[in-house]
């Protein structure tokens, strides 16, 4: 029986105290994980280059703001570039930042003030879009076939006889239609709208009438499903809580 990959935590901070404070936190609650600490830009882009090993998946627990005032999303771009299968959890204690997060792809935003309500559920989150489906979505697009992680789908919208499939770094353009796609689909896919259909798990916002997803796009909730779908949202979120 083959391990489970060893998860490494980044945790990117400029203050040490509340570094060393997350990563005791985190220790608490996921004593398994390997949590490294990074102080800004330098310390991290010499982490990224050295690779990311086959045995090892990572989170990073990103800082909006680092020591002279480097940017932490442009960091998490860069991120993306060498990671790209790796959830960003963004963290600030500017509440203002929260909108700024959306210029990037990531999991989870944490108001500092609120972290002892918000931080596990975070990471919780970033943990379930590591763990691997355990059957990959198999689309077709033109002659060649994907298998498509299904951890990585934020939507999917039927345009006349094709299904553009969003993924966090790529969207394909399958023939299959929503019906075929759902039925290899986890739980955590609703069809919203007879053209859309959403990845719960990659959501910002519920707003009864559409989603946000983490990458800012809106998703429009059919008025005929909107009862149905908050009541399998709240299931989902619920799930989500126990987890943690």
């Amino acid at each position: 029986m083959t391990d489970s990959p060893q998860i490494e935590l980044i945790i990117c901070d400029d203050d040490a105290l509340q570094r060393q404070e997350l990563a005791a936190d985190i220790h608490t609650w996921f004593p398994a994980f390997m949590i490294r600490e990074i102080s800004g830009a330098r310390d991290l882009q010499c982490h990224l280059a050295r690779g990311v090993s086959a045995e090892s998946r990572r989170i990073y627990l990103m800082d909006v703001i680092l020591e002279n005032g480097e940017d932490g999303i442009d960091l998490a771009r860069h991120i993306h570039c060498i990671d790209p299968e790796a959830p960003i959890i963004f963290i600030s204690a500017y509440l203002e930042k929260a909108c700024d997060v959306y210029d990037v792809e990531h999991c989870y935003f944490v108001y500092k003030p609120q972290k002892d309500q918000r931080l596990k559920a975070a990471v919780s989150r970033a943990l379930d879009l590591l763990e691997p489906s355990r059957t990959p979505l198999v689309v077709h697009e033109g002659t060649a076939v994907h298998r498509v992680n299904p951890s990585s789908i934020l939507c999917m919208e039927r345009v006349r006889r094709c299904t553009y499939i969003t993924c966090v770094n790529q969207v394909f353009k399958a023939r299959e239609d929503l019906t075929k796609l759902l039925e290899q689909l986890p739980e955590s896919f609703a069809q919203c709208h007879r053209s859309y259909v959403v990845n719960f798990a990659r959501t910002a916002a519920f707003y009864g009438t559409e989603f946000e997803m983490s990458n800012g796009l809106r998703i429009p909730v059919a008025r005929s499903r909107q009862n149905e779908i908050r009541r399998r949202y709240s299931r989902f979120l619920q799930k989500e809580q126990d987890l943690c």
